[in-house]
């Protein structure tokens, strides 16, 4: 259990930790969809790139923000 005196510095280092987390995650879901139609252009095993990005791309991201967001949080 953590101390009383240790709860409030414990907490705001973990929203920082959860903020540095989501940074990537939400950069590329507001930055994607402005290179759509470029992306689009081009096909990736028969698919459009931005489609494909945006499908496989986003999961892989988020979980690897989420992985390096608990290893960090057991350190």
């Amino acid at each position: 259990m953590i101390e009383r005196k240790e709860r409030k510095p414990y907490w705001r280092h973990t929203k920082w930790q959860m903020a540095a987390s989501l940074l990537p995650f939400l950069a590329v879901v507001l930055v994607l969809p402005f290179y759509a139609d470029k992306l689009n252009a081009s096909k990736f095993l028969g698919f459009p790139l931005g489609y494909f990005l945006a499908c496989h791309g986003l999961v892989l991201i988020a979980i690897v923000t989420v992985f390096a967001y608990i290893n960090r949080q057991d350190a």
